[in-house]
């Protein structure tokens, strides 16, 4: 059975990925930080198929002493766990005049954690002989393109993740290894809605849709699919391209100023 990994695997896109990946018979590993009851609860409904590893990817001793990491050669690895400018808040120490705490924290787990993931199951990955799948989530806020008021280091962040997984792209051009971003727009999930839907009243929240591509929000299911999609043998003609999943966001993100909005 073809083991993936998804960290960030018990909310929003990546429980979807999970729910498609155990349907399309993958054995799983996802990796939380806090969500230990919704983690023990996708173990007890798949017992042998899911399997839950404790882990706070901002924290390098934490990722190095996860041994899990490199104790299995995954066909698959998620690169889906974030934090967004509303969830930082309460990962981040606050009270700093400059909320440098916040910044450091969205760097540190966005940018530096999939990058210390990446290089401790490098060495497993690099010595298999059959396909490895990596994909890494960026945004398209950093990942494609820049809006006004968006938050710096989120921004920042996202840009270095779509930089790192182009960078091991083109180191793998010869190799069994398919790396691919995935830079999706506005998602419908608990980190957006803390980040900008949370206090909207449903007028607002009515009128903020009715702005988006397509005059609605992107379901975690959507890109769910799409992660699952890139798994396959035929994705190979995708490797090293920065995918852009926001129903034409990236192609114009001018429609948020255009609509008065601020995206967060």
């Amino acid at each position: 059975m073809k083991k993936v990994l998804v960290t960030g695997g018990t909310q929003g896109v990546g429980l979807e990925t999970v729910k498609l990946l155990l349907e399309q018979g993958y054995e799983v590993h996802i990796t939380y930080r806090k969500s230990a009851g919704k983690a023990e609860e996708l173990m007890q409904e798949n017992p042998g198929r899911v399997f839950a590893h404790k882990l706070d990817q901002g924290n390098l001793e934490e990722i190095e002493k996860a041994d899990f990491l490199a104790e299995h050669e995954w066909y698959g690895v998620i690169f889906n766990a974030a934090l967004g400018s509303g969830t930082v808040k309460e990962y981040a120490e606050q009270g700093d005049p400059l909320k440098a705490a916040n910044d450091i924290a969205m760097m540190t787990v966005n940018a530096l954690g999939p990058l210390w993931i990446y290089k401790k199951i490098q060495p497993v990955i690099e010595a298999k002989t059959d396909k490895t799948k990596l994909v890494f989530i960026s945004s398209v806020g950093g990942g494609i393109a820049c809006f006004p008021k968006f938050t710096l280091s989120d921004g920042m962040s996202k840009c270095a993740v779509a930089y790192l997984a182009k960078q091991i792209a083109a180191e793998n051009t010869h190799t069994p290894i398919d790396v691919f971003c995935v830079s999706p727009g506005a998602i419908e999930t608990p980190m957006f809605y803390s980040s900008t839907l949370k206090g909207m009243s449903p007028e607002e929240r009515k009128a903020f849709d009715e702005a988006q591509s397509k005059k609605r929000l992107i379901q975690p299911e959507e890109i769910a699919n799409l992660l699952t999609y890139l798994l396959r043998d035929e994705s190979t003609i995708l490797h090293g391209g920065n995918i852009d999943a926001t129903m034409g966001l990236g192609t114009r993100p001018g429609i948020q100023t255009e609509a008065g909005l601020e995206h967060n």
